[in-house]
């Protein structure tokens, strides 16, 4: 691994220990098995996991703080600083989404708006010829939707085909509390990359985005209560609250309301505010978020019915995605398709899609079978994760790989 921030790295490890001190309990994977749950991991048991990626070689960071203090830590994997580095205005460069992605006249981020760190990006090489430029600009998806200052095409070498180097790909889980297989999905993911040639790509992961909801869950399955829990410590929907088409209603949505709750305001959560802040330098040209459990692999739009500019390259990487998933394919679609043309606002995958250009997919991971055991039946916890963790995961991993890497489409 390369040498890293040592103040950064020392954050996230102490960060990270004082978690494991309070959360070290006896394992929850022994009593799910138990119970016909499948063999999942409690809190404590995937921050050890994690720790274990950073003895590997990874690297750790603290990104933020939930609600209730938990610390929002992210895996790096790959060069600290991409070849040929350096920020780039405009898709590297957004406001924070705190301040609704408001920039001045001059394209500059709000007054008092912090714009990020010194995180790893990386400029992209000079468009190949005139030609690819006018292509990849015409294109909605890689420019900067709010048309601010510096903000441009980018590097058309993605067009081209050619798998580019110095980019970030981008991968979360645990943004709905219930969907643990999408964590264990993301961690064996980051095991199998962390022994891979990325080529000069960095991945940046946020295993647990909602720690708080991840320990209510646990809570109430030690405890034998059947509860359903989907926001954050405040009853937040996480992934309706970011900032694309926030709060934007269709008719269905008009005439019955919103049955969960997307915050006060665009990233009105400090979990939400953490990834925007730890992404707002960075050059994303891939995203995964890591979902359960519909067997289907989604692209933009969610928040609109109109299909977005690069939604062939979008469903060619899902359906690639798709048929090597599992035994039996899985669907892959639009996300606005899948919700039964239903828009869906605040969704991480328009916001890595809008905001950073990036090629952006949503894997909802296995399909939700419940089997015929009672326990199960009455269990939501069961609604969404397999019992045989096994087989789902290593096929999912296998197919995301590519993508993940910046293969092909």
């Amino acid at each position: 691994m390369p040498k890293s921030d040592p103040a950064s790295e020392e954050q996230g490890r102490a960060a990270l220990r004082a978690a494991l001190f309070v959360h070290r309990r006896a394992p929850l994977s022994r009593q799910l098995a138990r119970r016909g749950l499948g063999p999942y991991r409690g809190y404590g048991e995937l921050l050890e996991a994690i720790e274990r990626l950073a003895d590997r070689g990874a690297q750790l960071s603290l990104i933020g703080r939930s609600i209730r203090g938990e610390p929002l830590l992210a895996v790096h994997i790959g060069p600290a600083r991409p070849p040929g580095g350096g920020d780039r205005p405009g898709v590297g460069h957004p406001a924070l989404l705190s301040h609704g992605g408001r920039r001045s006249a001059n394209g500059a981020p709000p007054r008092g708006a912090h714009v990020g760190g010194d995180a790893p990006g990386g400029a992209g090489g000079p468009p190949a010829n005139d030609a690819a430029a006018a292509e990849l600009a015409g294109r909605a998806g890689p420019l900067d939707p709010r048309g601010a200052a510096g903000a441009g095409p980018l590097d058309p070498r993605r067009a081209a085909g050619a798998a580019p180097r110095g980019r970030t790909t981008v991968i979360l889980s645990g943004i709905h509390p219930l969907e643990w297989v999408g964590i264990e999905a993301n961690l064996a993911l980051l095991e199998r990359l962390a022994t891979e040639d990325l080529g000069g790509r960095s991945i940046f992961a946020v295993p647990i985005v909602n720690p708080d909801g991840l320990l209510r869950v646990e809570m109430n399955l030690r405890a034998g209560r059947h509860r359903y829990v989907r926001g954050n410590a405040r009853g937040v929907d996480l992934n309706r609250n970011f900032d694309a088409g926030w709060y934007e209603r269709g008719l269905v949505q008009r005439l019955v309301g919103l049955v969960v709750s997307p915050g006060s305001r665009p990233a009105s959560e400090p979990e939400v505010e953490a990834i925007a802040h730890a992404l707002s330098s960075r050059r994303i040209d891939r995203a995964l978020s890591l979902h359960s459990a519909g067997g289907a692999v989604l692209y933009p739009p969610a928040h609109s019915l109109w299909p977005v500019a690069d939604a062939a390259e979008h469903r060619a990487f899902a359906l690639r995605v798709a048929r090597a998933a599992g035994r039996r394919p899985y669907r892959a679609m639009s996300y606005v398709r899948f919700a039964w043309g239903i828009r869906k606002a605040g969704l991480e995958i328009d916001w890595l899609h809008d905001r950073h250009g990036a090629l952006s997919l949503l894997v909802e991971c296995s399909r939700g079978r419940l089997g015929l055991r009672p326990s199960r039946l009455v269990e939501p916890f069961a609604w969404y994760n397999p019992r045989k963790l096994d087989d789902a995961t290593p096929p999912l991993v296998e197919a995301v790989l590519p993508f993940v890497k910046g293969a092909r489409a």
